[in-house]
């Protein structure tokens, strides 16, 4: 009898020991802060330090794209040495015209798309010299939209697989009027063959009850991860995925802390000064960006900002407030999420890089922010 309790007893002990190794794995927090480390691209005088877009890409050596839309211009800077190795000018019209850039997306130096504004249905394949290799013109869908590429608003980079090129889309839609169930009808995207210019409509559709509290921007950003594909919505909560273009997506719940527990909504006649108020003012997510060096997924999230007047209001468009970053593993559970004060940063100037998420420091209010640099600082995820 004694020596089954003492076995009884060391068992227990063993079990106890096991589950608090659990536990305290379980336990483990990730920390998402500025690391202090920063690097700097000198600019001219052409070249605004507030990007239209950027793209970082990584062949043999590390590079920071960044487009300008007046000069209908993508620059390449080297990122190592942070100066600028080629201004690729493109015609607007012409046999050597590509149409007003608006977004691009950097497959490899020998193949970078150019997307045109809305309602156009042109794309453009060039290369690291800016010669065009190929023009694919694309079907656009019934019911659809064109190809929706922006590289700093809702980011969400076109996906190739094999001959296929994934995008979103703007498809034709009153805001203001549209309903829960005509909304739930739209799919999110489609997929362009780049040899026949067909698309095919991805099985992805809008949450049904995205409206149940009001009318809402439609606007939303999509991520590729190594086997999901993840999209965030501007005025919901929840993170949607699915593992291809072709399965139904699922949902799970995904709120910030520091977001309203209801998301605003607007009213079919509310006044311009309550929309934009809704639109820079209040509680609301932004894009999602997959990070391949670490397999994590970084959300944007913007609080509600207590307004008291049309100055303060109107200030938003170029000083943006506050706004959180998430960070979801690859199962999309949630890691951490920091808040950064307003006046530092400019979350619509980020990118990943090897070494983790860069955010811009050319705040118009940063004493830090400099008319001849675009800045970066790297925020690092760790473990604590």
């Amino acid at each position: 009898m004694h020596k089954f309790t003492l076995k009884f007893f060391f068992l227990l002990l063993f079990i106890g020991f096991s589950f608090s190794c659990q536990k305290k794995e379980k336990e483990l927090t990730w920390a998402l802060t500025p690391s202090g480390e920063k690097i700097s691209f000198p600019i001219d005088d052409q070249t605004p330090n507030i990007s239209e877009g950027l793209q970082y890409f990584k062949g043999e050596k590390e590079y920071l794209f960044n487009v300008i839309w007046n000069l209908n211009s993508l620059q390449i800077y080297d990122f190592e040495t942070g100066l600028k190795i080629k201004d690729l000018r493109f015609d607007n019209e012409g046999p050597n015209g590509v149409g007003p850039i608006f977004g691009f997306h950097v497959h490899s130096l020998d193949s970078i798309f150019l997307f045109n504004p809305p309602f156009t249905s042109t794309i453009n394949l060039v290369n690291s010299d800016g010669e065009i290799q190929q023009r694919i013109d694309y079907q656009i869908p019934d019911e659809g939209g064109s190809a929706f590429v922006h590289n700093s608003y809702m980011i969400s980079p076109p996906v190739i697989d094999g001959n296929l090129l994934a995008v979103n889309h703007r498809f034709g839609a009153n805001i203001r009027l549209i309903t829960g169930e005509e909304l739930s009808s739209k799919a999110m995207g489609y997929q362009i063959d780049l040899t026949t210019g067909k698309t095919n409509f991805f099985n992805h559709f809008f949450p049904s009850d995205y409206l149940h509290t009001g009318q809402k921007v439609i606007d939303y950003s999509r991520a590729q991860g190594k086997d999901k594909i993840v999209y965030s919505l501007l005025g919901d909560h929840r993170l949607f995925h699915s593992s291809s273009y072709d399965t139904p997506i699922q949902f799970i719940d995904a709120k910030s802390t520091y977001l309203d527990d209801i998301l605003p909504s607007f009213n079919a006649d509310s006044s311009p000064e309550e929309f934009t108020r809704y639109s820079r003012a209040s509680s609301r997510y932004g894009s999602i960006l997959y990070d391949s060096y670490r397999n994590v997924y970084y959300r944007f999230g913007f609080p509600t900002i207590p307004i008291e007047s049309d100055e303060q209001l109107n200030a938003l468009r170029t000083n943006p407030g506050p706004f959180v970053v998430m960070v979801f593993d690859d199962e999309l559970n949630l890691l951490t999420e920091s808040l950064f004060e307003a006046g530092t940063y400019l979350p619509d100037n980020s990118f990943v890089g090897e070494k983790g998420l860069y955010l811009s420091l050319n705040h118009p209010d940063n004493p830090e922010n400099e008319e001849d640099q675009l800045k970066f600082e790297l925020i690092t995820l760790e473990e604590n």
